[in-house]
């Protein structure tokens, strides 16, 4: 068995189901096996993956536990693989496929992230589509919606920080994994698809707890000064994302009351981050945001 798919979902039943449909019929999904972790939906999703895809294994969770069923998830996973998927995300096959090899040929290498685009409008959710950023990228400090992680890497770092709650996670669980010493890669040909509202739109949820997170995730991850440059810079583009919304900017300054004031959630024994892939990070959306 290649990979164990894990899927989050909670009460989007369309995308839950179209990202089912597109990985059923890869080739890498029919080798290993598909989860999905549904956090106490209530709009028939569990039905519908019973009734429409009977050979997904469905864990129902009693209540909505947001990223920390993704934890659950994978402590289920058999294989020695994760392909970590939100539930409005679906993968290129080929692109999983290379992931794989990588995976597979480089043992240092703990994560792959796929590069994200809207099946829509084909536009990258980051703008990495620059000449200098072709072929496989090694130290790379991001993860999104679609990541491929060695299971005995998920392990060793925690899987993601159930703290904090929602958003952030992703990119947190790649700086840890390069501060436990693992690579992280990245190739722009390597692609999934993210239907996602949120990549478009930033609402007053997610810039409050965005914005504690990134600081947390400064905190987490920074060194010699490095931590507090990025959370002040993290800050002034939260209020960039808030626009003109007074509500927005409100949510912005109680996350960063709530990332400043509040006990950040420690890093796991055999983390060391020295501050560097948190600046690579920083200036990598100073540059192309």
């Amino acid at each position: 068995m290649d990979v164990s798919a894990v899927i989050l979902s909670f009460n989007r039943l369309g995308a839950l189901e179209r990202t089912l449909r597109e990985v059923v019929s890869q080739r890498w999904a029919q080798r290993g096996e598909v989860i999905v972790v549904d956090n106490a939906s209530t709009d028939g999703s569990p039905a519908m993956v019973r009734e429409k895809f009977p050979g997904v294994r469905l864990i129902e969770l009693p209540e909505n536990r947001a990223i920390a069923g993704f934890n659950v998830g994978a402590r289920e996973a058999r294989a020695e693989c994760l392909f970590i998927l939100d539930d409005d995300s679906y993968p290129e096959e080929a692109g999983v496929e290379a992931a794989l090899a990588h995976l597979r040929g480089n043992p240092a290498c703990g994560g792959v992230m796929l590069h994200r685009r809207h099946p829509g409008t084909r536009r990258a959710e980051w703008p990495f589509d620059q000449p200098e950023i072709s072929g496989t990228q090694h130290r790379w400090p991001d993860m999104g919606c679609a990541n491929l992680v060695r299971r005995e890497a998920w392990q060793r770092v925690g899987g993601y920080e159930e703290g904090f709650f929602l958003y952030r996670n992703d990119t947190d669980l790649a700086l840890k994994l390069l501060g436990a010493g693992y690579d992280v890669v990245f190739n722009p040909a390597w692609q999934a698809w993210h239907d996602s509202i949120v990549a478009t739109h930033k609402t007053d949820r997610w810039l409050e707890l965005s914005t504690r997170n990134w600081v947390w995730m400064a905190r987490r991850h920074g060194r010699r000064g490095v931590g507090l440059l990025v959370s002040l810079l993290g800050w002034l583009h939260a209020h960039r994302l808030a626009g003109s919304r007074g509500s927005g900017h409100h949510a912005v300054l109680r996350g960063v009351w709530s990332g400043v004031t509040k006990r950040c959630p420690a890093l796991p024994e055999g983390v060391r981050p020295d501050g560097s892939e948190l600046w690579r990070l920083m200036r990598l959306k100073m540059r192309w945001r």
